[in-house]
């Protein structure tokens, strides 16, 4: 059950002019939250109502009682996140949303920019005996995330810039190509595991199908209630079959969808 906390700001650490990780001292979430799932976070001070609504963000790091965030400075709430100090407390509600499912024999897990935390975790909740291959792109050297957590994992790490300052110069879906047509592990439990923005998992998701690989994507939206209200953050599927009709709401039905589920034609990434 998600668990409403005001946890303490350990630290919040700049890693670009515009990304931060925040780690906060939150023993209910940590010891419960599973890769994929979420934190919806008042990014104001406790006596204040502006902004009134929460921001969604992926779990990065759980574990010692504590859990990370990783978040790009987009708009006020996020700028006003990155203000705060640590020893100071904020509002948290989580662990909320539907997680990745287990890893399978082989895995590659492909993320693109702030896309890449709750690859993260699902690198650390991984059991020894998987294989597993992260795939990052980022539009330069300077923004890549998550490259040295995954070596701390003792996960391969392949890199793409679209500048070239790092890595492969081109987009992260070009090693994914290489990986599947290489591999010779199609069929045999490889699982492809995806999160970024929305034009890179339609690439992936379309790439996953032809080769026959099952897909995992984490799918970002804006999200604000974060219980399934609102319905803000609604998504087109395919064959849903419920109340909702051919929609879900990702808040409470995802983040986390197979990739064959999403109806890529009619999704423009803009339900809110």
């Amino acid at each position: 059950m998600p668990q409403r906390i005001l946890a303490q700001i350990i630290e919040q650490r700049e890693l670009t002019p515009s990304h931060y990780r925040l780690r906060l001292a939150a023993p209910e979430i940590a010891q419960t939250a599973k890769a994929g799932q979420y934190v919806h976070v008042l990014p104001r001070a406790t006596h204040s109502f502006d902004p009134l609504l929460r921001r969604a963000f992926s779990i990065m790091r759980a574990a010692e009682d504590a859990i990370d965030i990783l978040y790009r400075i987009e708009g006020r709430g996020t700028a006003l996140l990155a203000r705060r100090k640590a020893g100071e407390t904020i509002d948290v509600l989580g662990p909320l949303g539907l997680p990745f499912a287990p890893l399978t024999t082989h895995n590659i897990l492909v993320g693109g920019g702030v896309g890449v935390p709750p690859l993260v975790l699902l690198a650390a909740q991984a059991v020894p005996e998987v294989r597993i291959q992260a795939l990052i792109g980022a539009r330069a050297a300077t923004e890549i995330i998550g490259q040295e957590d995954f070596r701390d994992y003792d996960v391969p790490v392949e890199v793409a810039t679209d500048d070239g300052s790092a890595g492969h110069q081109g987009l992260v879906t070009d090693l994914l190509e290489r990986q599947l047509s290489q591999s010779g592990l199609t069929g045999q439990g490889l699982t492809v595991f995806a999160c970024g923005p929305l034009p890179m998992l339609r690439v992936v998701a379309a790439m996953s199908q032809r080769y026959k690989v099952p897909c995992q994507v984490s799918l970002e939206e804006n999200m604000p209630c974060g219980v399934g209200v609102c319905n803000g953050c609604v998504v087109p599927v395919l064959g849903a079959g419920d109340d909702y009709g051919n929609y879900r709401r990702i808040c409470v039905d995802g983040p986390v969808l197979w990739a064959n589920e999403v109806n890529w034609g009619h999704y423009s990434g803009d339900s809110c």
